[in-house]
């Protein structure tokens, strides 16, 4: 299968687990990635998310450092797709990539709206995790009434408190909620994955690769998991 793998374009960043952790996971699988971002080109990842980082959030993140050792997986990341350029009938699934970036310029956004809207309609399988939930907000017509998650404001204002109140123009929770999402969430920096149909979300960096394992199931349509 083809999935298509949505990052933002602003220097805020997207957070690196959230792109590494799923694309091993899918990539393992067999399924093709391509990474697509609102200006297409090279993406930035938070400086804190990445684990070679003085600071850094991440510096146990085995899967990342594996990731940014390769030099073939780092020139994708500087040649992204721009979201005017994607065709979104060539992809079996699409993934939103979190991050504080995903809420600048990924909400509101026209284009991601009609690739989304594409796959609503063709009932493919629709993924994001933490701040990139925010990006199902452009389609609150098809998400009223669905149940997700994302990084709750609970979260944010934990990050408010090292970078400052309203460090990004939109947060999640009460964007999604205002377009009729039934928003969940377990406490901050608990693991926390949602599926409703074809939607599938996770609440934050920590629930990276359980919601890519929960994404790569509900693509094959079954799960190899035996329960006595």
């Amino acid at each position: 299968m083809k999935i298509l793998f949505i990052v933002s374009s602003s220097k805020l960043g997207y957070w690196l687990a959230e792109l590494t952790h799923p694309f091993w996971h899918l990539a393992e699988r067999g399924n093709e990635i391509d990474i697509a971002s609102p200006l297409g080109g090279r993406v930035t990842f938070d400086a804190t998310s990445d684990p070679y980082s003085s600071n850094s959030w991440e510096k146990d993140d085995l899967v990342s450092k594996g990731f940014l050792s390769d030099p073939s997986l780092l020139e994708r990341l500087d040649n992204s797709i721009p979201l005017i350029d994607v065709n979104p009938a060539d992809y079996d699934a699409i993934h939103i990539v979190g991050g504080g970036g995903a809420a600048v310029d990924l909400y509101p956004n026209s284009e991601l709206a009609k690739i989304l809207e594409h796959f609503w309609s063709e009932n493919k399988v629709i993924g994001a995790v933490c701040h990139g939930a925010i990006a199902l907000a452009n389609n609150p017509e098809r998400v009223a009434g669905k149940t997700a998650t994302g990084f709750s404001r609970a979260e944010d204002r934990q990050v408010e408190e090292l970078y400052g109140n309203d460090f990004i123009p939109n947060f999640p929770q009460p964007v999604m909620e205002q377009a009729g999402i039934k928003f969940v969430h377990t406490a901050p920096w608990g693991l926390q994955v949602v599926v409703d149909g074809q939607l599938i979300t996770g609440q934050n960096q920590q629930s990276a690769s359980e919601y890519a394992i929960a994404l790569n199931h509900l693509l094959s349509g079954n799960s190899p998991v035996f329960t006595v």
